[in-house]
């Protein structure tokens, strides 16, 4: 077993459930009542869902993968863990162009991501 790919699937589950949990009272609810044309809240309604899936099948995968740490298997944790450092710097940048400096307080999903793509790099190496 792989522990550290192992705790970077953990991560990655309870970062899915924060996301399906807290973003459906958070952001979600208050989304769906705005003002804004139908056809944009049901497109990003969708995004949102899709990237809920995303979390929910990496996270299953990196668990999987933890168990059965193969050769053939570090290239797909890689590109995983790639894509969870790729999502928290997109999380700093967006909130540095809309916050400044509270960018990373206003915006911390960057908190749970980062940590995830990193254990699971260190994991690969």
């Amino acid at each position: 077993m792989n522990y550290w790919v192992f705790a970077a699937g953990i991560l990655a589950l309870l970062t899915a459930m924060i996301h399906i949990i807290a973003g459906q009272l958070d952001p979600i609810r208050p989304f769906l009542k705005s003002k804004l044309d139908e056809v944009v809240k049901a497109t990003l309604l969708a995004c949102w869902h899709m990237i809920s899936l995303l979390l929910l099948v990496s996270a299953a995968f990196l668990i999987f993968a933890s168990w059965q740490m193969q050769p053939d298997l570090q290239l797909f944790v890689q590109v995983v863990a790639s894509l969870y450092i790729c999502f928290s710097i997109i999380f700093i940048t967006v909130g540095g162009y809309f916050f400044k400096f509270q960018a990373m307080l206003k915006l911390p999903q960057w908190t749970l991501l980062l940590p995830v793509g990193c254990l699971a790099f260190y994991g690969v190496y």
